[in-house]
This record gives structure tokens, sequence and C-alpha cells, in this order.
């Protein structure tokens, strides 16, 4: 029994050092593969002796980019991506329906919200309302898009922000695409393994199939939608225009104030105006704890000419509401 109990003893102490060396020996590997990467992008650069001020700043973002990031794209349809404004690593991912952040980087901010999100096998992922981000990716641009912040441990850049801002997942070159400017950000092959689909309706609702016909009544109104008619409506006013002026606003209250109009503006919401009539900013907090930019327009209500045919009351039809089940807010 006791050269069988050295023979055992050898054995377990090679296989620990086969273990060390096959350790070192893919350190060594990622090491030389980062350096390959590293010298393909610098020898991709053109050298030239003179050049602008900004495109040496945007190459030095790039560059910073490469190195800081571990940005990798998957043969699944999916890539990983750091953001350098709030150090949130974000899954790329187009069979998600809405943009994500997690929960865990509202630092406690946040409020649950009755809409829901699913998981690809039907678990219910609780939201806590909206934020919106400015993405530095390294394209040269910036990505303002309003994210869902939910109970995931991942940001997840959906099908959304991808076809908003036209980005393409590139998968035989490894490259995320900015179809605006062409410029793109290549990565590594990674492993994802983790079911992060996510969808605004749940796979197992008889009504699945109806509802992805029409996406945008299981999303958040985010962006302006295409009007389907021509009505425009007028307010009929008397007197000279009113104005009012701005109200001062906390640092963090008109940050997100900029960051909201700034949304609407890039989205046609809004539009700069040059009207004599100014109502003065009103912040409202929701539910959820976000806020809601409304404007104070009692001096403006004072000179409207009341319709001569209001809404009706909902007491004026009452008896038609009789055996009717759904309800829309």
């Amino acid at each position: 029994m006791a050269p069988r109990t050295i023979d055992a003893a050898v054995v377990q102490k090679n296989s620990l050092r086969v273990d060390e060396l096959l350790s070192k020996l893919v350190s060594l590997e990622e090491q030389l593969a980062s350096l390959n990467l590293q010298r393909k992008f610098q020898s991709s650069r053109p050298h030239h002796h003179q050049r602008s001020r900004s495109r040496s700043k945007s190459r030095r973002a790039a560059t910073i980019l490469r190195d800081d990031i571990a940005s990798t794209i998957s043969d699944s349809g999916r890539s990983v991506s750091l953001d350098r404004e709030t150090g949130c690593q974000f899954l790329v991912d187009s069979g998600a329906d809405v943009s994500i952040l997690p929960w865990t980087k509202t630092k406690g901010e946040c409020q649950a919200s009755q809409y829901k999100l699913y998981a690809a096998n039907g678990t219910e992922i609780p939201t806590y309302g909206l934020k919106i981000l400015t993405l530095d990716l390294g394209l040269r641009r910036p990505f303002q898009w309003p994210f869902i912040i939910a109970k995931v441990e991942r940001g997840i850049i959906g099908a959304d922000f991808l076809q908003k801002f036209q980005l393409l997942i590139d998968l035989h070159n490894r490259k995320l695409i900015d179809g605006v400017t062409n410029l793109s950000i290549k990565g590594e092959v990674a492993t994802i393994q983790e079911n992060n689909d996510l969808s605004t309706v749940n796979r197992a609702s008889k009504y699945f199939n109806l509802l992805k016909l029409y996406p945008d009544l299981t999303k958040p109104n985010l962006v302006n939608r295409v009007v389907k008619h021509e009505v425009k409506h007028h307010i009929l006013t008397t007197g000279q225009p009113v104005y009012s002026k701005a109200r001062q606003l906390a640092s963090d209250k008109l940050k997100l104030a900029k960051q909201e109009f700034q949304f609407m503006l890039d989205n046609d919401i809004i539009r700069p105006s040059k009207s004599q009539w100014a109502s003065p900013l009103h912040l409202v907090n929701k539910k959820d704890g976000t806020l809601r930019p409304c404007g104070d327009y009692r001096r403006l209500n004072a000179q409207t000419i009341p319709d001569r045919y209001p809404i009706p009351r909902i007491e004026d039809f009452n008896h038609i509401l009789k055996d009717k089940k759904y309800f829309p807010r």
C-alpha cells in the first residue's frame, strides 16, 4: 500500500504543477493578444506631421478607450462595452427590446414602478422609472438616451438604442459599427452564458404574438411618434402676450432639466422658440422619484378664451360605460 500512496502523491503534485503551467500559459496568450491588437491599431494610424487639434483629441480618446475598456463581441450577437461617463458596463444585445440601467447604479434614489419587464423564461423583472444617460462609447459622438432602471446585474444597450443611433453589430469582424460616421470599435471574442434577453411582453401570454406586431404599445413613450392626422390645435387669447422671468433652480434640478430638454430637442419633441409668450418652468416629483418638467401657465390661462364646447364630464356619459371591461388610462 505504501508505494501506491507515494504514487498518488506524486500524481497529485504533478497535476498541480500542470494546472499552474496552464494558467501561466493562458495569461501569456492574453498578454500577447493584447499587444498584437495594440500594434495593429497603432500601425493602422496614418503618420502625418501636421494634424488638426480636434482629430488628435479624438484619436487619443479612442486609444484610451481601447486600453481602458474591455469591449468584447460574442457569437450570439452581443457585445460588452464600458461607458467612461458612468463607469457602467453595458451588454449590447440586439435581442433586448429596451435599454436597461442596473438599479444599483442609481445609489438607491429610485422607487418601484408599475411598469414590468420580462426575462426569456417569463420571470418578472421590477423597474424603477427612467434615467437619461449620455454614453461615451469612443465613437466621437455622444449618445443620449433614456434607460429603464431595472433590477438586473448588468446594463443593457437594447434594440431601441441601436435603432435610434444606427449602430450595427458586425459579428464577422468583431466590431460595433456606427452607421452614421462609419467608425467602429473592434473587440475580442467572449462567451456570454447568461440569458439576458429582455422583453416588454411576457412570452407566456396568449397575446404575445399580437403585441409583438405593435411594439410601441408596450414600450415607454420615450420619443416623438409620427402624427397620423393633420389636426392642429390653437389657443385663442386676448390682450398682449404675457411672459415671466426664469425661476432659479437648485443645481441638481437644473442638471436634470437640461438633460430632459436636450433629449426632447434631439428627438424632435420640442423645438427652439422665439415666441413673445414665456411661462416659467416648474418641476414636479413623480411617484418613481424622477422629475417631470411642467409649465406654470396660470398667466396664460387667465388670457385664454374658454372653449365653447368643453370636454364632457364623466357623469354625462356614465350610461355608455355599462358592461365595459377595459378602461385605459
